[in-house]
């Protein structure tokens, strides 16, 4: 009896260390979250002809899903002309409509004046059968999920195969005429935050999924133009989007910092020097020990080299360096760009991303574009007014 009496307080402190340390160790400051695009393995290719053929559900187009396909004349007539448009070098204008979680959304207007894409962030617009804010449990109930799919496009066939986190969390549904619903479902509450349309030329460039044959239909080699003038136009969306999610689970809003974007500018200004430096210095040393003729295809500068992606260490290693004074600083990184309003509601569906997008002690926030690759700074001090 004595030995059990002695053993409880043992497993009481072991049971509260189970339970507590992790707590301790997820709320540790200065978080840095790097989200990195997967290079596939090399592998024998697949044949989509061996891909099974299962009659998927199609749903009918209803709500503003009904203008994927039109011209843009009747997104117009119904919700007028748009608040905003913004140019893009990737072949569309974006149309953004309203200004919160309750009636913002985004409307992608092609070269031919059709209407290409409906990224849709309120809870008040017409989405049927599905709604933002909708439950996964009522999505299981209206629809089958399936995680392949086979698509005919410009005398190709392509394949697009879903993983398990994306039938959890960004699962596709078919609509008539080749029209696709991208659901995006918030980790945290299982509940529809966002919902895109598109159609399946966006679909297989979108670079959401993978798509097989991977012969590089989701390139976007016009992408650096549209990140050069990103700024002034995107700055907004993306503090509507961030804040109107946060407004959606009772949390403060964000200011928008020129210091924090600055910042993050600097991290990339600062590998791009260290990269160029020990890229000049490699091209050196190939001169100083070979006596060959140096051929175009030799010489490539700098702008054409790839450059490592960011890690974790190389972000903390320039706030170090800088002695950067920040109230306990949040960073996240991807080198995954796609719109950047989509990008952020794509976190919500990835763990670590929403903890640190979601925290209430967050005061200001800045981001930064490369190429493909999106930073965002977040800490708890505000921005003074000179």
């Amino acid at each position: 009896m004595k030995t059990i009496l002695r053993t409880i307080p043992i497993f009481l402190v072991l049971l509260m260390l189970t339970y507590f340390v992790p707590q301790i160790i997820s709320d540790s400051p200065s978080e840095i979250v790097t989200q990195k695009k997967l290079t596939p393995k090399l592998r024998k290719e697949k044949s989509t002809a061996s891909t099974p053929t299962i009659k998927q559900e199609v749903f009918s187009l209803t709500g503003i899903g009904q203008y994927m396909g039109r011209k843009s004349d009747a997104i117009k007539e119904i919700y007028g002309e748009p608040l905003r448009i913004e140019t893009t070098s990737i072949g569309y204008e974006r149309w953004i409509y309203g200004d919160n979680e309750k009636d913002y959304f985004q409307v992608g207007v092609s070269e031919e004046d059709t209407i290409s894409s409906i990224f849709v962030l309120g809870t008040t617009l017409n989405l049927s059968p599905f709604k933002v804010g909708m439950d996964i449990t009522e999505v299981y109930q209206l629809a089958t999920l399936y995680p392949t799919f086979s698509i005919d496009y410009d005398g190709e066939k392509y394949t697009i195969e879903l993983s398990e986190n994306d039938l959890n969390y960004h699962p596709l549904v078919i609509f008539e005429n080749d029209i696709y619903s991208i659901l995006m479902i918030d980790r945290e509450t299982n509940k529809i935050n966002a919902i895109r349309y598109v159609d399946k030329q966006t679909l297989l460039k979108s670079d959401i999924y993978e798509v097989l044959p991977q012969n590089g239909i989701s390139e976007n080699e016009d992408l650096k133009i549209e990140i050069e003038t990103i700024n002034k136009e995107k700055t907004k969306e993306i503090e509507i989007t961030l804040n109107a999610l946060r407004k959606r689970y009772d949390l403060p809003e964000l200011s928008y910092s020129v210091e924090l974007s600055l910042m993050a500018e600097n991290i990339f200004l600062s590998q791009n020097e260290s990269s160029s430096k020990q890229l000049s210095e490699e091209e050196l040393t190939q001169t100083e020990s070979s006596e060959k003729v140096d051929s175009p295809n030799e010489n490539k500068n700098f702008e054409e080299a790839n450059l490592p992606v960011l890690t974790n260490q190389d972000i903390q290693d320039y706030l170090k360096m800088n002695k950067m004074s920040l109230a306990d600083p949040r960073v996240v990184y991807s080198n995954q760009f796609t719109d950047a309003t989509w990008l952020i509601t794509y976190w919500f569906s990835l763990e670590n991303q929403r903890s640190i997008l979601t925290d209430p002690s967050m005061k200001r926030f800045g981001f930064a574009f490369r190429g493909e690759e999106v930073m965002f700074i977040l800490d708890k001090e505000e921005d003074y007014e000179e």
